[in-house]
């Protein structure tokens, strides 16, 4: 019960309000969070933390991201663009 509930949090947190995120995120968690090593899901976690322009302007590729999270970031950016193909 417990896991659920974490789950359904991080769920939520996916949903940003703002399109390009909400695109990005949730997409993402549903197709990969399961199978992420546990450091890696601390650290997708710790990234839904940061704020919404941070997370817009990482994704989009408009600015380079805090260095723990360069490579989550690039994973997720070409997860997206292999959706759109």
């Amino acid at each position: 019960m417990e896991e659920s509930s974490h789950l359904a949090k991080i769920r939520y947190q996916c949903r940003r309000g703002m399109l390009e995120l909400d695109v990005f995120l949730p997409q993402y968690f549903e197709s990969q969070y399961s199978s992420m090593k546990a450091s890696k899901k601390r650290l997708f976690e710790q990234l839904l933390e940061e704020p919404d322009p941070d997370l817009f302007a990482w994704l989009m590729g408009f600015d380079d991201c805090k260095p723990p999270y360069k490579e989550l970031v690039t994973e997720i950016r070409q997860f997206q663009l292999q959706r759109q193909l």
